[in-house]
């Protein structure tokens, strides 16, 4: 009898816990990126293949994760994460690659689009702002990913894709 009652709470504590977590990332914020998630095919303005990238909605939902496998050496590969900071009211995001690459950047939804920005120092050791965007478009998503040295007076694109959703299986 006392195994039973045991085994009734924790499957009660256990189920407490599950939607306690659940609906701490259930409001409207958790969803503003929500279209991005999918299977996307990425393409350069010409419609050459650049790569694949995967984004699933992970640990309950509460954090993106992006698998991105370029088409080519010059495309790279690597993965980001990205979540809503309740505390700070805003977007995080960390982009890792295979290349040694760690770019930690910031913000939310602007316009219908998501737009963050931060600080890197770039191989020349000079301090670099960058700026991405993710817009929803008929068919996909548009992404560009902008840095610049000058404070914004010029910008130089790192990486621009047109997303299209695929079948493609993409290995992690």
């Amino acid at each position: 009898m006392f195994r039973h009652i045991v085994f009734a709470l924790a499957l009660l504590v256990g189920n407490n816990v599950t939607a306690s977590e659940s609906a701490a990332c259930s409001a409207a914020e958790y969803k503003q990126f929500d279209f991005w998630i999918g299977n996307w095919e990425a393409l350069d303005r010409d419609g050459k293949l650049l790569g694949h990238t995967l984004i699933e909605k992970i640990e309950q939902g509460c954090v993106l994760q992006e698998w991105w496998r370029g088409n080519g050496a010059e495309n790279g590969a690597g993965t980001s994460l990205s979540m809503y900071d309740r505390k700070h009211k805003l977007w995080r995001h960390v982009w890792n690659s295979a290349m040694g690459t760690f770019a930690p950047i910031d913000g939310g939804m602007q316009g219908g689009r998501m737009l963050m920005t931060g600080y890197l120092v770039n191989s020349k050791g000079e301090r670099e702002l960058h700026r991405t965007v993710w817009e929803p478009v008929p068919g996909g998503v548009h992404h560009r990913w902008d840095s610049t040295t000058d404070g914004g007076v010029t910008w130089n694109v790192i990486h621009e894709a047109w997303l299209r959703r695929t079948d493609k299986v993409l290995r992690k």
